[in-house]
């Protein structure tokens, strides 16, 4: 810094008010001479020379939109000495040339480095300069000091020789230093093939026919390394010799980058993810076209606007805003609003300054991602609860169902939920939740007038987003129960088909029921129906319990009496050898056998019938006759005619009409009659006992109910569980004679 010496007033021109104080800023701060007055444009800064005088002007040229060029031609009008800084947005050669020629004190490109230094010195020196009057128009010394500042190459030739270099031409050419091009041929740095487009540029520029500005040109260094150039070139007077300038700059390099340029471009514009950039104010100035698909508007509407346009109320966008500009870097994500209503998720990446005052934010549209992770976490969740409802052991099979059906209709988003039991092609709702009047339990409909009849028709679990879409308007199950959605699957137990578990609403759903959703609602129909297996299943095996249980007792009962028969017989018999005795053993052995072989028959055949067959009734009849004891003493048999052809396992059949035969003989004594007759709807066994009394009828079925000494018991209950097997009737009235008549009927 200078201190102590005479004052310099200079006067800063700038259209850009800011810019022109950061100037006069580090001009006062490099110089504490200096003492700068700002003036906001072209003709405010002649207004202020008409009004003061100024010691130098330095003039703002380029961005801020400041004509440098324009002003000083209007200066040089009335003050052709004033010294003159022009300070450039750019290193520009025409620009230098056109300065050169309008008569400027000093040229200084501002993106050069330490450019606030040098201005200062070059003001210095020009006001020095002026002040000690050494001339008063621009000196060849001037001019070289100009081109030599120049970070583009200017070289000057004359009869076609090179008579001036600056440093940059030097470097540029591959030089050891000025002297190593001055006097070369201009040929020398033009390679081979390219001489004759230079001999044909200097020819018109000789001849007036024009200038040549920013012409793409290959020149060479001097070890035959070939250049991309840009070239301007006019005539020029030198040492009063007739000339011509050149000032060239290598775009080797920004060839490469323009190809880079235009690549990073392409991949700009067709990027999958959506990329803006926005100014400090965070109004988008450029935009690709993934962007405009994200934000639904055009690219037209997107300039211009900001994320709050788009933002769900409740984002600070300012504060978000201030903050990144702030940190210089952000990532989050965020919901956006697009015009149409329709909401999506955005996760982002933001860079500040990717140039000066552009900022870079890549978007991707996560929605789908989001929607999947938010679908699987409700599925995770209704997985457990569903486990904890059907783990509950406190809560009755009806109470679980309930659960399931409102945890089902929250998870779906749907209003109703239902089971259903389907019989005889009707549906009847057994367990609901929801308001529907006709989902309520204990509602029933055709089967043919229900969604249902899709599930159990097509076998597995069907689904409908939007009936009226996919076709189902015109069906009967919309116009019965106008269900706009529907899930359901079947519910098969035992491999029987059971009914449906299903959930629907009225309004369609916005999204198809997703796998994981299918899935929930097929293990639920699942559960229900292993529920009712286990129901039955229990209820099979406590009915098979509380059977075993009663063979026990009748076992012990039944059993100890012939037994008793049996052993106090026998003791006598080894007493006295009395042969009655040993037959009375005998009989009550053959009534034990009797007993055994009646509960096995329960306990092991129960009412399982197997292969039904056409079976003729009268030789079934006689067969079994046959075979009973006692059948071939005094006791008869009649057989009416008209019995004919009945469907019947055969073997069971035989089994029922042995008990009921053997029933006679031992109720009606050995000289009985039994006679088999056909009836309406059957046929009937009658004997000519003496009867059953009407109040002991329906006991004469139940296990271990006997009146007869001999007897076992269970003979006429084999004869019902036979009869009920086949799903046949079995009764017990009076015959003509007085006696039993054991009626079967519903036989086929």
């Amino acid at each position: 810094m200078t201190r102590g010496a005479e004052a310099i007033s200079v006067l800063c021109v700038d259209d850009d008010p800011r810019s022109g104080e950061r100037t006069a800023a580090s001009l006062e701060r490099e110089d504490d001479r200096f003492s700068v007055t700002v003036a906001p444009g072209v003709d405010a800064g002649l207004d202020a020379l008409a009004d003061d005088e100024f010691d130098c002007v330095v003039s703002a040229h380029g961005d801020s939109g400041t004509d440098g060029l324009a002003f000083l031609e209007a200066v040089r009008r009335h003050r052709p000495s004033l010294p003159f800084v022009l300070f450039a947005a750019d290193g520009d050669e025409e620009l230098a040339s056109e300065a050169v020629s309008a008569g400027v004190t000093e040229y200084v490109p501002e993106a050069g480095p330490d450019s606030d230094v040098t201005l200062a010195g070059r003001v210095r020196d020009a006001v020095d300069r002026g002040r000690a009057d050494d001339s008063t128009a621009v000196s060849a010394a001037q001019v070289e000091s100009i081109l030599d500042s120049s970070p583009n190459a200017i070289l000057v030739t004359v009869d076609g020789k090179y008579v001036f270099a600056n440093p940059a031409a030097v470097e540029l050419h591959g030089a050891d230093d000025a002297d190593d091009l001055l006097g070369r041929p201009a040929e020398k740095l033009v390679p081979p093939d390219s001489r004759a487009t230079a001999e044909d540029d200097v020819s018109r520029i000789r001849n007036g026919e024009g200038e040549m500005t920013r012409a793409r040109r290959t020149g060479q260094t001097l070890d035959g390394e070939t250049l991309t150039v840009e070239v301007t070139a006019r005539p020029i007077t030198w040492d009063g010799k007739d000339g011509i300038v050149s000032i060239v700059r290598d775009v080797s390099e920004w060839e490469t980058r323009e190809d880079e340029r235009t690549r990073y471009a392409a991949a700009f514009a067709e990027a999958m993810d959506a990329i803006v950039v926005a100014d400090d104010d965070g109004a988008y100035v450029d935009a690709n076209r993934s962007a405009c698909d994200l934000f639904g508007v055009s690219r037209d509407e997107l300039l211009g606007m900001r994320v709050e346009d788009f933002a769900d109320e409740g984002y600070e966008t300012d504060d978000a805003w201030s903050e990144f500009l702030s940190a210089g870097q952000d990532r989050g994500m965020f919901s956006l609003r697009r015009p149409d209503g329709e909401r999506r998720v955005v996760e982002y990446a933001a860079t500040r300054d990717v140039v000066p005052g552009e900022h870079l934010s890549v978007l991707r549209d996560v929605t789908d991602r989001v929607r999947l992770m938010e679908r699987r976490r409700a599925e995770h969740d209704a997985l457990e609860r569903m486990y904890r409802v059907t783990a509950d052991r406190d809560a009755s099979f009806e109470e679980k169902v309930r659960r399931l059906l409102e945890l089902g209709t929250e998870f779906l988003d749907v209003p109703y939920g239902f089971l259903t039991c389907i019989e005889d092609g009707t549906q009847t709702v057994v367990h609901s939740v929801g308001e529907h009047e006709s989902l309520q339990p204990g509602e029933s409909a055709p089967l043919s007038r229900a969604y249902c009849r899709k599930v159990v028709g097509d076998g597995g679990l069907v689904a409908v987003r939007d009936a009226e879409a996919e076709g189902w308007s015109e069906d009967p199950a919309y116009e019965a129960f106008d269900l706009g959605c529907y899930i359901g699957a079947r519910v098969v137990a035992d491999d029987d088909l059971y009914g449906t578990f299903c959930f629907a609403g009225t309004d369609p759903r916005e999204e198809p029921f997703s796998d994981g959703e299918r899935a929930i609602v097929e293990l639920m129909a699942r559960w229900v129906a292993y529920e009712l297996e286990r129901r039955e299943h229990t209820r099979e095996l406590r009915s098979q319990t509380d059977r075993l249980d009663e063979f026990a007792s009748m076992v012990s009962h039944d059993l100890r009496n012939p037994l008793s028969v049996a052993n106090g017989y026998l003791e006598l018999a080894r007493e006295d050898g009395d042969p009655e005795k040993f037959d009375r053993v005998e009989s009550a052995l053959d009534r034990m056998d009797r007993i055994v072989g009646d509960l096995l028959y329960l306990a092991r055949e129960n009412e399982q019938i197997r292969e039904l067959e056409p079976v003729d009734l009268e030789e079934a009849v006689r067969r079994a006759w046959e075979t009973i004891d006692g059948a071939d003493g005094e006791a008869t048999l009649a057989v009416a005619d008209g019995l004919g052809v009945i469907t019947a396992d055969s073997n069971r059949l035989a089994q029922l009409l042995e008990n009921v035969f053997r029933n006679s003989l031992d109720h009606a004594g050995p000289a009985v009659s039994v006679r088999v007759v056909p009836t309406d709807d059957g046929f009937a066994v009658e004997d000519d006992g003496p009867g059953i009394p009407p109040e002991r009828r329906e006991e004469v079925f139940e296990q271990g109910y006997t009146t007869h000494r001999e007897g076992t018991g269970f003979g006429l209950a084999i004869v019902k569980q036979i009869a009920e097997g086949h799903g046949w009737t079995v009764s017990v009235t009076e015959s003509e004679a007085g006696g039993a008549r054991i009626e079967m009927g519903g036989v086929r």
